[in-house]
């Protein structure tokens, strides 16, 4: 399959998406929200870096390492279901 790379370039929005067979790679970066996403055939990674939640989601063949600093009650809460979704995605 042919390697596919988009680039969204603007003042308040950055996006690089580069998919290649079944490899993804994809970074958003906004100025409150950076999020990055890699997926290959072994390995996937998730991380998400707000003001408020940082979560770092890694599944390897030796396992899944989750690290989650939120603060305050509800975005611990929100976080939890950031993470639940994810980790159903990873699954699949």
């Amino acid at each position: 399959m042919a390697k596919k790379k988009i680039k969204i370039d603007t003042d308040k929005f950055d996006m690089d998406l580069e998919k290649d067979g079944t490899s993804l790679k994809v970074d958003i970066d906004t100025p409150n929200v950076d999020i990055k996403i890699v997926r290959d055939e072994i390995n996937k990674e998730f991380d998400l870096d707000t003001k408020n939640i940082d979560i770092h989601i890694e599944k390897t063949p030796e396992g899944v390492e989750v690290k989650v600093d939120a603060k305050g009650g509800f975005f611990k809460l929100i976080a939890k279901r950031i993470v639940k979704f994810v980790l159903k995605r990873f699954s699949k």
